[in-house]
């Protein structure tokens, strides 16, 4: 019991660091980086969550979108990718890196998905006692739109795409987003590289 409490312990005080990093972080110094998955798939690496990106005929779809200062950076490497319009933003889950960008490209006209909980989540200030803080409820152009229980099927860009609630994982209303033709999946942060995951029990 000591050694699981002392692992608890230790896992919630990187964390801790990795917050405090983050709220005080340079954003002006982060560089958008993008993998091309093929399929008219792609990769952005930043700052948060890695984000997933659709681009094709229909136009572009986004699964998270990282952190409000950085969403002109995201904004400008997608350009690159493609001269089409964000329709849809996928929220994985309800945590800051990976929603806080929503405001602003809800405001751009993108529909906002996620599981139910996300909004329920979202919509109200959330007390995170592992990190010491209280996260405020998001203006409501950052809340999803469109939400849904266990699952449900995107068709965009000649993909099906097939998201899945995970039950109790990372958060209360997290995603896996499949895209089934292309073998690609998208965890957010059901799985974490390298390190043993979070469980945001609140």
């Amino acid at each position: 019991m000591r050694r699981i409490s002392l692992f608890a312990a230790t896992i919630a005080t990187l964390f801790l660091a990795q917050t405090a990093i983050a709220q005080g972080q340079d954003f002006s110094k982060v560089k958008i980086k993008i993998d091309d998955l093929g399929h008219g798939l792609y990769m952005l690496t930043g700052a948060g969550g890695n984000i997933g990106v659709s681009a094709g005929e229909d136009g572009v779809f986004i699964i998270d979108d990282q952190f409000a200062p950085l969403s002109a950076k995201i904004k400008a490497a997608i350009g690159t990718i493609s001269d089409k319009p964000i329709r849809f933003v996928i929220n994985t889950h309800w945590h800051g890196d990976h929603t806080g960008g929503n405001e602003n490209f809800g405001k751009d006209g993108a529909i906002i998905v996620a599981q139910d909980n996300v909004y329920a989540r979202m919509s109200v200030d959330q007390v995170m006692p592992a990190f010491n803080r209280t996260v405020p409820a998001a203006p409501r152009v950052a809340l999803p739109v469109i939400t849904y229980r266990e699952n449900m099927t995107l068709h965009q860009n000649g993909h099906t795409v097939a998201i899945h609630h995970v039950h109790n994982a990372h958060t209360d209303g997290d995603s896996l987003i499949r895209f089934t033709d292309a073998n690609v999946v998208h965890m957010g942060d059901t799985y974490f590289a390298g390190r043993f995951p979070f469980i945001d029990s609140a």
